[in-house]
């Protein structure tokens, strides 16, 4: 059951980064100048995560007779880690080869930042030297915590209904 659980979350989360991936990719190919379409754009990257996600949490809760409401919600946050450790590895290799530019112009945006602020040029230097990995690292920290919030309302509408009564009433 473990095999099967974890491994079908690992195919799953590949499936499910894709969304984020092909979403990045297409950010960064196609910067949007109006907010309101990058809006509209991040908002239907939203949903179909979502629906991707319970659709999966869904249908592997069909294979079993009793799917509880703690299945449901670690199968959804199993396959959300997964596809948050993809994301992860994606968003370090396309800010360091994909994309090198992109982190050049984060850097000009954090250096404007931190000017404002009383800060060390040391601080300055840890951040231009260790940006990638921060944005990278970053967004898997939200990303989980929103898969906890995302699986627990997911995994209350795809568990199965617990029988109300196991043994059948003998007269």
């Amino acid at each position: 059951m473990k095999a099967n659980f974890w491994s079908s979350a690992a195919a799953n989360g590949l499936m499910l980064s894709l969304i984020t991936i092909v979403y990045t990719l297409f950010m960064a190919a196609f910067p949007m100048e109006s907010r309101v379409v990058g809006f509209l754009i991040g908002l239907i990257k939203f949903i179909a995560t979502v629906g991707l996600l319970y659709h999966f949490v869904k249908g592997f809760g069909q294979e079993q007779e009793s799917y509880t409401y703690g299945n449901a919600f670690g199968y959804g946050f199993a396959v959300s880690l997964c596809s948050n450790v993809v994301i992860a590895c994606y968003l370090l290799v396309h800010y360091l080869y994909l994309f090198p530019d992109a982190i050049e112009k984060t850097l000009q945006v954090v250096q404007q930042t931190m000017t404002q602020y009383p800060v060390d040029q040391a601080t300055l230097d840890l951040i231009n030297k260790n940006l990638p990995v921060i944005v990278s690292i970053s967004p898997f920290l939200v990303y989980t915590i929103l898969a906890l919030i995302i699986s627990a309302i997911l995994a209350g509408f795809a568990k199965k209904a617990e029988p109300i009564f196991d043994e059948e009433i003998e007269d």
